[in-house]
């Protein structure tokens, strides 16, 4: 590969990668609209549908590679064919099929990512993406404040180059997760991502997100935590029916001291009405439990169901806070359990893969799949086209899969049999 088209390949990757972190979108459509299922401007539309094209023709001369990657990763797949059928049940079909197609197109994109990039590389170009997303956002926010439109009703909270305080948090964690997973080969290296990373802590308070502050303390944690892995499977086993007893105990006190434990995060105990809006949604989805009520339809404008809690919350509720009941609101426990188990499969896949490699780079994928896992707690599905959230776990998914009949061999002493690992030949680089 010529350096040229190096540099063009790498340019459109991170150009594909900026415009999924959703920065300066808010120029364009109006933010008030974003989370309500609005179509977005004709020019983001023509934008993306560009990005659609270039990824289709780009993936074309590797159908082989990707055919035995989509086998080998049926339940994510699945989910995302559930995704686009449920036009068929939709309450709001039009709707399906408008937040649906992009879902599709997306995971392309997760594919083209894994089958041109190791993990190092994919990492290198989000950091290069997250970094310049994050100083512009603070250079928006202390010089240009009311640059970019905001649709949060908090308006001293930093939103960055985003519309959504939130959103904004989500990323800052993304990029400091993103961070502790890089090489480190000198003093010099730990103290900048020890700034940055009280840099990050910084943002996220400055955006008054308590879901965003709590899980990155989690994933700091996590990563003193994670070399558990490399353990002796017996002393990993009993580490880890330690830990879930230890968790389990913290869990029931907290439950048992909910108010408490609530008023020192500054929130009540209803989670600012998260806690009522699962109710009323766990309602709706034992109305309809198997196939959900469509992809991305429930909270739409035409939903009855969704008109409903509206009126009776007097609350422009856009979606429930939650993204695993967000996903089962739409695809039911099919398309919950089909996330289910691709999470699970692609965790066993990052363990193997972090056991096998050296180097921090080797850490990426567990610790994503952690950050992806704990998100979707706090806020709306991860599971969403356009963004780059699904971007990366569509391309983790497949990057730590076991394959056979790529180019790419695991060196013989770390090999059994003829088992080829896709992107692992960077730890072999860090050796």
């Amino acid at each position: 590969m010529t350096i040229r088209r190096k540099i063009l390949e790498d340019g459109f990757m991170l150009v594909v990668l900026f415009l999924a972190t959703g920065a300066f979108q808010s120029l364009v459509v109006d933010p008030t609209y974003q989370r309500d299922g609005a179509d977005g401007s004709p020019f983001m539309q023509l934008i993306w549908f560009l990005v659609y094209a270039v990824v289709v023709v780009r993936l074309i001369p590797h159908y082989r590679q990707i055919t035995m990657l989509i086998r080998a990763n049926k339940s994510l797949v699945l989910l995302v064919l559930l995704a686009v059928l449920s036009v068929i049940w939709s309450e709001d079909p039009a709707m399906t099929l408008r937040k649906s197609v992009p879902l599709l197109a997306t995971t392309l994109i997760g594919i083209d990512f894994a089958v041109r990039y190791p993990v190092r590389d994919q990492l290198r170009l989000l950091l290069t993406c997250l970094g310049l997303v994050v100083l512009l956002g603070i250079v928006a926010q202390l010089f240009f404040p009311s640059l970019i439109p905001s649709g949060d009703f908090d308006s001293d909270a930093w939103h960055g180059v985003v519309a959504f305080k939130n959103d904004w948090a989500r990323i800052v964690v993304l990029t400091m997760v993103a961070l502790l997973c890089w090489s480190r080969r000198s003093l010099r290296a730990y103290l900048f991502i020890g700034f940055l990373t009280l840099v990050g802590l910084g943002l996220i308070i400055a955006a008054h997100s308590i879901g965003a502050l709590i899980i990155l303390i989690a994933m700091l944690l996590l990563s003193k935590m994670i070399g558990a892995l490399r353990w002796r499977p017996r002393i990993l086993v009993v580490a880890s029916i330690a830990s879930a007893l230890m968790l389990l105990s913290t869990s029931y006190l907290i439950v048992q001291n909910i108010d408490k434990a609530t008023a020192v995060l500054g929130r009540d105990s209803s989670l600012t009405g998260r806690v009522d809006i699962w109710k009323i949604a766990l309602s709706s989805i034992l109305e309809n439990p198997i196939h959900g009520y469509g992809y991305r339809a429930f909270w739409s404008a035409n939903s009855q169901a969704a008109m409903t809690l509206r009126e009776e919350f007097n609350w422009a509720i856009n979606h429930s806070h939650n993204g695993y009941i967000e996903l089962t609101l739409d695809l039911g426990l099919a398309g919950l359990l089909l996330l289910i188990f691709s999470y699970l499969i692609a965790g066993r896949r990052a363990i193997v893969y972090f056991r096998r490699g050296i180097g921090r780079e080797a850490m990426w994928p567990v610790t994503y799949l952690s950050f992806f896992f704990l998100y979707q707690f706090t806020e709306g599905s991860l599971v969403s086209g356009n963004t780059i959230f699904w971007i990366v776990y569509v391309a983790l998914c497949l990057s730590v899969t076991e394959i056979s009949g790529t180019h790419q061999r695991v060196p013989q002493s770390e090999s059994k049999g003829t088992v080829l690992i896709q992107a692992l030949p960077f730890d072999r680089q860090q050796a």
